[in-house]
């Protein structure tokens, strides 16, 4: 993991899992916050862990969140309705717990680079006008959402949320991971793994995603088309669902980050994002 300036902030109450925790957040190249009320006049959160006793804490960390902040929440409580990007129970174990952090800090790493690279590559290319693409993999999926939002406006943020859509058309619909199955996936460290494996199993590896980009004089449409079964897209676009896991994750991402509007078609296999435009295109 590579140093970034941020900061690590644990508020989890005292016992066996926070202490080795602690421990090991120790050996972080960052600054790390173990139980502090108070945070530093400098300096932005990286990531937060809480508990139920502190719950404030993931309120507060939002008021100081860096970008891509990631939150992770230990509860007691099956029904939590608490929002954070990882909700794990409260005895879960410290290699689990562990294999999460690694987790959350490995996306966040993702989304940083991701938007370093638009920033290196914004006079790279001409505008694109129009154009069908198909990928098939993860790594296809960052490259092409890249290219395709240095066509857009608020291009850092833009590549957020179209690569969350083509993730989930690679992960939840070609491959049919579930959100829950994923969310066990990197409790387990094993998600990557498993991605793979599905991509090389011919009940799945010849399918493509799909992708329609057009751009007008008022605004810009990206159509992302999956060959999977689909899923209630009206459940999660009313606002994710108590453990709607990850797809949830990335949907409320685009529609709230990158897009002026999401639209999902028939099944859920197809989804519409525009971006509405200023002025006429450039």
């Amino acid at each position: 993991m590579k140093h970034r300036d941020d900061l690590i902030w644990m508020m989890v109450s005292d016992g066996p899992l926070a202490r080795r925790l602690g421990d090991y957040l120790q050996g972080e190249p960052r600054g790390v916050l173990v139980g502090e009320t108070a945070l530093p006049e400098r300096g932005e959160i990286g990531v937060v862990i809480a508990d139920d006793a502190h719950l404030g804490a993931l309120k507060a960390a939002r008021l100081r969140a860096g970008e891509a902040m990631q939150s992770i929440f230990l509860t007691e409580r099956a029904d939590s309705q608490v929002q954070a990007d990882f909700v794990l129970s409260r005895d879960t174990d410290f290699a689990s717990l562990k294999s999460v952090f690694e987790a959350a800090c490995d996306y966040r790493e993702q989304v940083l680079e991701l938007q370093a690279d638009v920033a290196r590559r914004k006079s790279a290319i001409g505008t694109i006008m129009s154009g069908q693409f198909v990928f098939r993999t993860l790594d296809e999926a960052r490259n092409l959402s890249t290219m395709l939002a240095l066509a857009c406006p608020n291009s850092d943020a833009v590549v957020v949320g179209l690569q969350e859509l083509m993730i989930n058309a690679v992960e939840h619909g070609n491959l049919e991971i579930t959100g829950a199955q994923k969310r066990d996936l990197l409790i387990a460290g094993t998600w990557r793994e498993e991605v793979e494996r599905r991509l090389a199993d011919p009940a799945y590896a010849g399918r493509r995603v799909i992708v329609t980009f057009q751009r007008g004089a008022r605004m810009i449409a990206f159509t992302i088309q999956d060959e999977g079964e689909g899923f209630d897209h009206e459940a999660f676009l009313t606002g994710p669902p108590a453990g709607g896991g990850y797809r949830g994750r990335g949907i409320t991402l685009a529609r709230t980050l990158s897009f002026s509007s999401l639209t999902y078609m028939g099944s859920g296999s197809v989804v519409e994002a525009v971006i509405l435009l200023d002025g006429p295109a450039g």
